[in-house]
């Protein structure tokens, strides 16, 4: 076809197919999904505290100056939604290699401490496999990864439905030591109003990201506006401003 001719067909597709149809569209709000899990993301919080990964990604995408709609899902429900394109994002995960085929990851978001809790009647000398505590009564939360860990290495672990349910199971001396996130048991032992003595070890501490759906139409311009925005939160310090206040 002459070039003259293809010239002239461009306009008369431009009028069937006009380019912000065509273009992402970036002033829709940015879609995320949220599973609680205190202290990082809280569910109907009222006039309290949001958690320090919605604190967070609420400052982040201020500065990234795009809108931003978040709700809270069960956490296997949150991850099927934005695996399939549904949902812009996750509030939070971690990084394993089956999530590479459906989200890429921002920056580290934050640190997460796993471990163990002890009765102050238990001593562990070594704990460097979660198959150290076989010879522990043990409780977890269902649901955690932490627990099906417990599951995998054969320990068969009291359920908890939440970590202020494994702090009375602590406290009552029904198990003698409970695997958990650090920061998710001394959360619960704060709200309880009390200051008392718990024994830690962690075992490992894991990044953890912002997750986004490779099915979003803005994925990669999403993760560079974030990015930045997470470097500039570190900078300035308002990153660790809020992290202190749910310490």
């Amino acid at each position: 076809m002459h070039p003259k001719h293809i010239l002239g067909i461009v306009p008369f597709l431009l009028t069937l197919f006009p380019a912000e149809n065509v273009i992402a569209d970036t002033d829709r709000p940015i879609t995320m999904a949220c599973s609680s899990f205190p202290p990082y993301k809280i569910e109907n919080p009222g006039s309290g505290p949001k958690g320090i990964d919605v604190d967070i990604m609420l400052e982040v995408f201020a500065l990234t100056e795009r809108k931003v709609d978040y709700k809270f899902y069960p956490w296997k429900r949150a991850v099927k939604l934005v695996e399939q394109g549904k949902v812009d994002g996750l509030c939070g995960c971690s990084y394993h290699p089956d999530r590479d085929q459906n989200f890429i990851f921002s920056d580290i978001l934050g640190q997460l401490s796993q471990g163990v809790f002890l009765s102050d009647k238990v001593s562990l000398n070594e704990f460097n496999s979660v198959a150290d505590l076989k010879d522990l009564s043990v409780a977890s939360v269902r649901g955690y990864a932490v627990h099906k860990e417990l599951i995998e290495h054969g320990i068969n672990a009291y359920e908890a439905t939440n970590d202020d349910e494994l702090l009375t199971l602590l406290e009552n001396d029904r198990v003698d030591a409970v695997y958990s996130y650090r920061d998710t048991v001394l959360f619960a032992l704060a709200n309880r109003g009390k200051s008392g003595h718990v024994t830690y070890r962690e075992l490992v501490s894991n990044p953890y990201y912002f997750c986004f759906s490779k099915k979003s139409d803005q994925a990669q311009s999403i993760l560079s506006d974030i990015n930045h925005a997470l470097r500039t939160l570190r900078h300035n310090g308002t990153y660790e401003k809020i992290r202190k206040k749910y310490q």
